[in-house]
């Protein structure tokens, strides 16, 4: 015999099939299943837990945040698998040419314009242009970047930097890797940019041996961007102060911006204040601040005499 389980009510009938009624009401979930609904939404399986270290730090991974529909194929099953990252994958891969950086670059500032109805954009050109002045003044060779996303920051590092000068870009989110490492190498900056998973304070090794290209007692970097989680600014530049990476020479710039589909978090307060009385280590070249307490900084660690 078949037995049906109804949730009504929130309590749980169980029993024979045996009343029309309940054959009827079943029969008709069962079509109603496999019907292809004009509005509904798929329903995606909840996400594995996240690690007690992970919740502690206060990261957030993609597969709780974004979109869930890909553009043009709502009624498609396959719409539940693309978030707005995949969605930017796609729409670089089908609107720019292989090889163009800029054409890149254009392509993901068409996206995120249009994505979030052109909030942020003022403040965005004022970091890209903060950035691009500061690349373009220090000139660096050796280059370290918290905080990947999807690759824009790290694109418009790598389009200035010399043929031997090399990029290391952190991303906690293997997913957000993975799709940064994909745009980068479709801008012919695959060369130039290495893409590492996880944080400063797990890869730490690792790092090492990026910078220092295989030689990891050498490493030291001419420039960092702080652009991860803002709570984890102030942390994670101390334990690159204390491993050597950054040092006398190192521009850092950090960016503690609230931008539109940004988590909040706290710490810009506390970056600024930690450069400004680093022990006369750093000096500010340059500060813009957006609101509150977010802006941009661009400081430099002095040679001390």
């Amino acid at each position: 015999p078949l037995w049906f389980r109804l949730i009504a009510d929130g309590a749980l009938v169980e029993g024979m099939a045996a009343a029309s009624a309940i054959r009827s009401r079943c029969l008709e979930a069962a079509r109603a299943a496999t019907r292809p609904a004009r509005h509904a939404v798929p329903r995606v399986a909840a996400a594995a837990p996240l690690p007690a270290a992970v919740l502690r730090r206060g990261i957030v991974h993609a597969e709780s945040t974004g979109t869930v529909v890909q553009v043009g194929k709502q009624n498609h099953w396959t719409a539940f698998m693309y978030g707005r990252e995949r969605q930017l994958l796609v729409h670089v891969v089908d609107s720019v040419e292989e090889g163009s950086v800029d054409g890149v670059l254009s392509a993901m500032d068409e996206f995120w314009a249009h994505h979030f109805g052109m909030q942020g954009t003022q403040t965005w050109n004022v970091r890209k242009d903060m950035l691009d002045s500061t690349i373009r003044d220090k000139q660096p060779k050796i280059c370290l970047e918290l905080g990947t996303y999807c690759g824009y920051s790290a694109l418009r590092i790598a389009r200035s930097l010399p043929e031997l000068g090399r990029l290391v870009s952190v991303e906690v989110d293997p997913l957000f890797s993975a799709i940064a490492t994909k745009i980068i190498e479709y801008a012919g900056m695959g060369h130039k940019v290495k893409v590492v998973t996880g944080t400063v304070e797990t890869r730490m090794d690792r790092l090492k041996e990026c910078l220092g290209d295989g030689d990891a007692a050498s490493a030291h970097c001419d420039f960092i961007l702080c652009d991860h989680s803002k709570e984890r600014f102030v942390p994670d530049l101390e334990l690159l102060e204390q491993a050597g990476l950054a040092g006398p020479g190192t521009v850092v710039m950090g960016d503690t911006t609230l931008y539109p589909g940004d988590d909040g978090g706290e710490g810009g307060a506390d970056f600024l204040s930690h450069v400004a009385s680093s022990s006369g280590h750093y000096r500010i070249k340059e500060h813009r601040g957006t609101e509150r307490s977010y802006g941009i900084t661009v400081c430099e660690w002095q040679h001390m005499v």
